[in-house]
């Protein structure tokens, strides 16, 4: 069974309920526990907490703890109406939840950085992304336990939000991924992609703002790097994000964010760098194949996902050991609506 843990934070009348609309809050729970079982990897675990939350949420800080056998999970909020199913976990799949869905009928909340047990990700002073009245939180989750013991793992989230009128920057969200990926075998290769975001705004009737605030990168073990830079303009190729290795927290706090529409420029580049040692290509996948992907908060009135699909990717030439591709970020971008109503509660 769910356990459920709300911690209040108050100045002066302790024991009395929070008021999210007034004072800074953390709800926290046990939104799942289960046994992975030894050499088991699955993409279709869904989660759910219902938050049964009566006024919005501005959510400032996110932390999870869990005792191992998750890969990744990317984490969701829609209305409570919607995926009314008992909370803890449930096939994703046999009840059709779809993460460009749950992300249009709420928002994307954060997702856990690759193989971590703990982190907490929290957003630039004043930032926080709005979840609204009588909400669902739901994770999708890809499980991974490569060891030859079963795992029983118990995943605890928390969220902190801020009150109202302490928000400064409302936040939308994005997501950038290489799907084409090919890694040549036995060597390195990097995958880089534009995506111009001030005519996919223009495509929308939408004037270009878009100030970066938030990055979360995603890649697996044969990742060496991810690399978000400035696009166009007189600051092009200035680096804003760069995170080396793998397995640790991999969520970035802009700490100048990144006005792109201010410094003149059009959009964000990404690229991802791998070394395959293997004697055989490597591509888009679970298991022992790879991915490249980024997520994105921003001050903006749009979100998107900019994708390089597959069939796009282009293997260039051989540059300082690296073998670079490229691909076209084919753009799908829709006005963000920071007024969603929510759900109907119980």
């Amino acid at each position: 069974m769910r356990s459920l843990l709300v911690v209040v934070v108050l100045a002066g009348c302790s024991g009395s309920p929070c008021d999210p609309t007034k004072q800074t809050c953390s709800y926290g729970a046990d939104v799942s526990t289960m046994t992975v079982a030894a050499g088991r990897e699955d993409e279709d675990t869904c989660q759910s907490w219902t938050l049964d939350n009566k006024t919005e949420l501005w959510v400032h800080s996110i932390a999870q703890t869990n005792d191992g056998a998750y890969h990744h999970a990317n984490w969701f909020f829609v209305p409570d109406d919607q995926f009314k199913l008992p909370d803890g976990t449930w096939p994703c799949k046999a009840n059709n939840f779809d993460e460009v869905v749950a992300a249009l009928q709420g928002g994307y909340l954060f997702a856990l950085s690759t193989q971590s047990h703990s982190e907490t990700q929290t957003l630039p002073d004043g930032a926080a992304i709005r979840i609204p009245p009588y909400s669902r939180i739901i994770g999708a989750s890809h499980l991974l336990n490569a060891s030859d013991k079963a795992i029983t793992t118990t995943m605890h989230l928390e969220i902190s939000t801020i009150p109202p009128p302490e928000v400064t920057a409302k936040l939308a969200p994005a997501r950038i991924q290489y799907h084409d990926l090919h890694l040549d075998a036995t060597t390195s290769s990097s995958f880089t992609t534009e995506c111009d975001i001030a005519s996919a705004m223009a495509g929308l009737h939408q004037p270009f703002e878009y100030k970066l605030m938030y990055t979360l990168t995603h890649y697996h073990q044969l990742g060496m790097y991810q690399q978000l830079e400035i696009m166009g303009g007189p600051m092009d190729g200035t680096v804003v994000m760069r995170h080396d290795g793998f397995g640790n927290n991999a969520g970035t706090a802009i700490d100048q964010p990144v006005d792109l529409a201010a410094i003149g420029a059009t959009g964000l580049r990404m690229t991802c760098g791998y070394d395959n040692p293997r004697s055989v290509e490597v591509g888009w996948g679970i298991g022992d194949q790879e991915m490249c992907v980024i997520a994105l908060q921003a001050v903006t009135t749009i979100g998107f996902e900019g994708n390089v699909d597959d069939g796009t990717d282009v293997r260039g030439s051989v540059v300082g050991g690296e073998v670079k591709h490229t691909g076209a970020c084919h753009m799908t971008a829709f006005p963000w609506d920071f007024n969603k109503p929510g759900g109907q509660g119980h």
